[in-house]
């Protein structure tokens, strides 16, 4: 019998990944790969939004079976009057944290009481269970005695550093495992769970699951034929040299820095054009006051025609997005744990531009990509990367070489296969 694997997902946006996000992304190749190698029978939790049972229909998945939690509108009216309040009122600066309480509160208390219930035989309904990321949903060990029911068999699959809790430290201390998206992002939880009261991680709760991609999707003929209509569709010449940036439009992605490099680069490289994919908050219409800044530098006349910028783009159209590129850039000034950008980028066959950050050099080398310090002459640095690339078109190619050899270590069988050994 396959292990029956309950995946409790971020509570607001949903599995299938028809409004974006990373993690959602990734859920999506791991349930799709099961589906071809059966491992698992997972059971996934979601929220639901409209389209995800366009995805799921037609018997798409045998092996796994997708619970989806709607949010009741005094739910969706109280968030609302708690972001209104945290923008205008108390003028918080992250705002995200305050987008969704209600919802994913509303959302653990539902998964709680489904991981409570039996099944027809008695035990508990699920073998082993993976929250993803965000602490909260430990709350739905709290609850039912659900951390006792199911003791020993708790997995984290941790994708971000965490930074409170939420009265969960316990629960999370106990997990059988930490499955790291990189060896950087489990140092940071062994070394919070040790600053805030508990004795950090044994070693054997310690493991990293390395990040992939659809490797059949992403480099593939179809993505490089369609990468000529988002040419055009952008006004795209084939002699331009494009510069990719993909990613949320938040401050610590880099974006910043990579537009005011842009206004040095097209004084040297005429026939430069960045295309800026992403939007702020997944595919929301939540605007940032960032977003507008970023604008407001693409207008500027030096650079003014010469940047694009796409909004939120479906993840099915991605693969053709970096096919039309030359270049990746990716410069973020956080410790980014492990962005899917630099995986797809290098994947894809781009060189990349990206910076000395968290779990980055885990996955990209000085093969494939210029790895720059963040430091205070980042932007500088950023606009000598590109015009260096721009004008050689045989290190871009000696770097896309290095890029395509890894697809092999970043597919999707090579991420399930790391699951099956990590929960054995």
């Amino acid at each position: 019998m396959n292990p029956h694997v309950a995946v409790i997902t971020s509570g607001y946006l949903p599995v299938p990944n028809v409004l974006g996000g990373a993690v959602e992304a990734l859920d999506m190749m791991m349930v799709r790969e099961n589906e071809k190698t059966t491992n698992f029978e997972f059971t996934v939790f979601s929220s639901w939004a409209p389209g995800v049972e366009e995805v799921i229909r037609d018997g798409a998945f045998q092996h796994t079976d997708f619970r989806f939690i709607k949010t009741p509108m005094l739910v969706k009216t109280a968030d609302r009057c708690i972001y209104w309040a945290a923008k205008y009122i108390l003028h918080k600066k992250k705002l995200m944290s305050y987008r969704y309480v209600a919802q994913r509160l509303w959302y653990i208390r539902k998964v709680a009481k489904a991981l409570s219930k039996d099944d027809a035989s008695g035990k508990t309904p699920f073998d082993k269970v993976m929250i993803e990321n965000h602490a909260t949903l430990f709350m739905t060990m709290q609850k039912h005695r659900n951390a006792e029911r199911y003791a020993g068999e708790v997995y984290y699959h941790l994708h971000n550093e965490v930074t409170n809790d939420f009265g969960c430290k316990h629960e999370i201390a106990q997990v059988k495992k930490v499955l790291g998206v990189s060896n950087y992002i489990v140092e940071t939880l062994d070394r919070f769970l040790r600053e805030h009261g508990e004795s950090g991680l044994k070693p054997e709760q310690k493991a990293v699951w390395r990040n992939g991609v659809d490797t059949s999707r992403f480099g593939s003929d179809e993505a490089k034929r369609k990468a000529k209509d988002f040419r055009t569709k952008y006004g795209i010449s084939d002699d331009d040299i494009v510069f990719l940036f993909s990613g949320r439009l938040t401050p610590e992605k880099g974006a910043e820095e990579l537009l005011e490099a842009f206004t040095q680069v097209v004084d040297q490289v005429p026939n430069a054009k960045l295309v800026v994919a992403g939007a702020f908050f997944f595919n929301s219409n939540i605007k940032s006051p960032f977003e507008q800044k970023l604008h407001d530098l693409a207008s500027q006349p030096q650079v003014e025609g010469k940047i694009v910028f796409t909004g939120f783009v479906d993840y099915n159209d991605m693969p053709a997005l970096y096919e039309m590129a030359d270049v990746c850039v990716l410069p973020s000034i956080w410790d980014d744990p492990a962005p899917l950008a630099v995986i797809e980028s290098l994947v894809s066959g781009k060189p990349l531009i990206t910076t000395r950050s968290g779990g980055i050099p885990e996955y990209a080398n000085d093969d494939c990509a210029i790895i720059l310090e963040r430091d205070n002459q980042l932007v500088d640095h950023l606009a000598q990367a590109m015009v260096e690339l721009a004008g050689n078109s045989a290190k871009r190619d000696v770097m896309s070489l290095s890029s395509t050899s890894m697809r092999p270590q970043m597919n999707s069988q090579t991420y399930i296969n790391q699951l099956s050994e990590l929960l054995a």
